[in-house]
């Protein structure tokens, strides 16, 4: 756990340090000019940890993949106020463990989420973003033992996020975000650390 959290922390300071001498601070997180509104794009990929195990069959002595990749797609309004609104969808991995029974058959597990979330942010500093939603996870759960089979989910769930984000133009930053996701009625959860393309592509 002591080495999950150095690198997360080396994540966030060498994205901080790249992105430290730009010198175009026009795209901030900060409420727009009077009158003056955006929509924005968050692209984001990395590596996610999940946290629960609730569901595994102990007896198996199941071998448990806690990473795996999460890749998130964001459209935020931005207002010329403090509260933005948006919508965010993605892929995250849950679940993912191999088990043998008693004949020694192996069975793969692999629980698989894609979000469909409402949610708001506000800029608590120029940089530094708190974001939070909820709505729906479709999951999707495949099982590879005897032969193959799916099985689909929906589950009601939300998420936190905080973010630094960097200008790099006037519209388009760099930006990395800690984020913990959860699918309420099925339990699980995952938190990941992302690292982010925001593009402030339309703005009246």
């Amino acid at each position: 756990m002591q080495n999950n959290k150095r690198f997360l922390l080396g994540m966030v300071l060498a994205l901080s340090a790249i992105t430290a001498h730009s010198q175009d601070d026009q795209f901030t997180s900060q409420p727009t000019r009077h009158k003056e509104y955006a929509l924005v794009v968050y692209m984001g990929g990395g590596v996610g940890y999940y946290l629960a195990a609730g569901g595994t069959p102990n007896y198996l002595q199941p071998n448990i993949s806690k990473y795996s990749p999460a890749y998130s797609l964001r459209v935020m309004w931005h207002p010329d106020h403090l509260i933005k609104l948006g919508v965010e969808t993605g892929s995250i991995t849950f679940l993912n463990y191999t088990a043998k029974d008693a004949s020694g058959q192996t069975a793969k597990i692999r629980t698989t989420a894609v979000p469909v979330l409402i949610e708001w942010t506000m800029a608590l500093t120029k940089r530094f973003n708190l974001f939070a939603g909820s709505g729906v996870y479709f999951l999707k759960t495949d099982l590879d033992y005897a032969g193959k089979s799916v099985s689909k989910k929906l589950s009601i769930g939300w998420m936190a996020a905080a973010s630094f984000i960097q200008p790099v133009s006037k519209n388009v930053g760099l930006g990395t975000e800690l984020k913990w996701m959860d699918a309420a009625e099925s339990t699980d959860g995952s938190i990941s650390l992302q690292l982010q393309l925001v593009w402030k592509f339309l703005r009246w």
